[in-house]
């Protein structure tokens, strides 16, 4: 069975991440979404709101499993013994540090990575659908449309 993990914040999941998300689905048995549990970083929503997040961008997709993590991402990828990091790449400065990260996870851990060229949505990030989260701007086209009335509800729930 060939496993992959796609980590991140997810704070929250965009579009850009379901994109890499079900093209992993076509090709792996098994990928976790992994989200990194970082206390020092001050997020939007909580790790539960972030999976519930995930969860409804995802239905529909079988071979998913959405779990958190703290610490080194080498250490959670050989606990569950991935063949496999995804990673998008949106820009020039995606490719570079990705390059990085993937010759340490692969000299520290034997964990390869497989790098997704941005489908049509470089423009996709967590930190500007936190923007428009704040500031009550339309979320359409970023966020998948299924889970958008989810990310305001939750939102709104901890501001209030």
């Amino acid at each position: 069975m060939k496993k992959c993990m796609v980590t991140g914040s997810f704070d929250p999941f965009t579009k850009g991440h379901l994109d890499m998300v079900k093209r992993a689905a076509k090709l792996f048995d098994k990928v976790y979404v992994a989200i990194l549990v970082n206390p020092s970083k001050k997020n939007l929503f909580n790790v539960e709101d972030r999976i519930s997040i995930i969860r409804k961008c995802c239905e529909g997709i079988e071979n998913l499993m959405v779990i958190s993590y703290a610490g080194m991402t080498i250490d959670i990828a050989r606990e569950l013994n991935v063949d496999c990091l995804i990673r998008g790449i949106r820009s020039e400065s995606d490719l570079d540090y990705e390059i990085e990260m993937s010759e340490f996870n692969l000299g520290e851990g034997g964990v390869d990575t497989v790098c997704f060229l941005s489908n049509r949505m470089s423009f996709i990030s967590s930190t500007e659908v936190r923007r428009r989260i704040v500031e009550g701007e339309a979320l359409e086209g970023y966020i998948p449309t299924n889970a958008i009335d989810l990310v305001v509800e939750l939102y709104n729930k901890h501001i209030h």
